[in-house]
């Protein structure tokens, strides 16, 4: 007997291939240990929705529709980071910086977009970052994170995407539902 899919969805600022790409070759130059993500998969969640039906998928899309999402800016993919603590790392990532507080902005409109959808706010901080590689059993990764150069990539934020993401079995896809263009700077 096959296990339903599970559909859940996120609002994510999307990277385009050549940023995905260049993340991937540095992190590839990291010697991670876990499962990594592949390059297609790459995203920054900005706000995690979970499960919804079409009505409250047709109003998350409706309110991200009418928010005002400001400008595109730029920003770069800094070092390595990991959840929940580098001594027992269960995820690797890349964090994000240099963008002055836009990406906390972006994911607090995004945020309040979801709530008035009817989903609530999101409860934890928000953590600019790129999931890199799941790690299972829990590792250490203090050296790793030390010694880990920064990334280095620069990268544009220009446009958010609501996605559905199915899980089933131990397979998971993302299918991007709408994209939203974040406005050019004069």
């Amino acid at each position: 007997m096959t296990a339903p899919s599970l559909n859940r969805y996120f609002v994510a600022l999307s990277l385009r291939p050549e940023i995905r790409f260049a993340v991937r070759d540095w992190r590839d130059t990291l010697d991670l240990p876990g499962r990594p993500v592949p390059p297609e998969k790459f995203h920054v969640t900005l706000r995690f929705v979970g499960p919804a039906d079409r009505v409250g998928q047709e109003r998350v899309i409706g309110a991200l529709d009418a928010a005002d999402l400001g400008p595109s800016f730029p920003y770069r993919i800094g070092g390595l980071g990991t959840f929940p603590r580098p001594r027992k790392a269960t995820v690797a990532w890349a964090g994000l910086e240099g963008d002055g507080g836009r990406l906390s902005v972006l994911a607090s409109v995004a945020d309040a977009a979801v709530a008035s959808a009817g989903f609530g706010h999101e409860e934890r901080p928000f953590r600019a970052h790129l999931t890199l590689a799941r790690i299972r059993p829990p590792m250490d990764l203090r050296a790793a994170v030390t010694a880990a150069p920064p990334a280095r990539v620069r990268a544009r934020a220009t446009e958010v995407v609501f996605h559905r993401s199915r899980t089933a079995g131990s397979r998971t896809t993302y299918h991007p539902l709408e994209r939203f263009s974040l406005a050019r700077a004069g």
